[in-house]
């Protein structure tokens, strides 16, 4: 039996952190290569559209899970990146935030502001791309050695 894969757009490199574009398509659930950093992404941009719809009861197990991945994703940024110079400067929040920030701003704007006016619906998407520039500097930094991430406990 031949089984046929579908090419993506975007290509994968598992031991490099995903640029901004497969972020993206990511919190839209448009990536089909497995990266974990993705697939951690994606289940957090899902988290963030339930957790609008859920009674707040319930809410601390989707905060439980939402810190896990924030956690998978450092750890994996811990093992893969480059060690910073000892010039380094740090960033002021945790990759797997930054990444939990983003999955937040993007399930508002593509789910919650479906019904938004053009200039809110265009507020929202500068506010999420300056968002993903800033992801995309950090990662370049990291890679770079000119950056370091704090060790925060989330």
């Amino acid at each position: 039996m031949t089984v046929m894969r579908c090419e993506t757009r975007f290509s994968v490199d598992r031991t490099r952190l995903p640029g901004r574009e497969l972020m993206l398509a990511a919190f839209r659930g448009l990536t089909e290569d497995y990266h974990p950093v993705l697939h951690a992404a994606a289940e957090l941009a899902v988290l963030h559209q339930v957790r609008d719809r859920t009674p707040a009861f319930e809410a601390p197990g989707l905060d439980r899970r939402r810190g896990q991945l924030m956690r998978a994703i450092d750890r994996w940024v811990i093992l893969a990146a480059p060690l910073p110079s000892a010039t380094a400067a740090e960033h002021c929040e945790t990759l797997g935030m930054l990444v939990d920030r983003l999955a937040a701003h993007s399930a508002r704007l593509f789910v919650t502001m479906a019904d938004a006016t053009d200039a809110q619906f265009y507020d929202e998407w500068a506010r999420l791309d300056d968002l993903a520039e800033s992801y995309q500097r950090l990662i370049d930094d990291l890679w770079a050695g000119s950056r370091c991430l704090p060790s925060v406990v989330h």
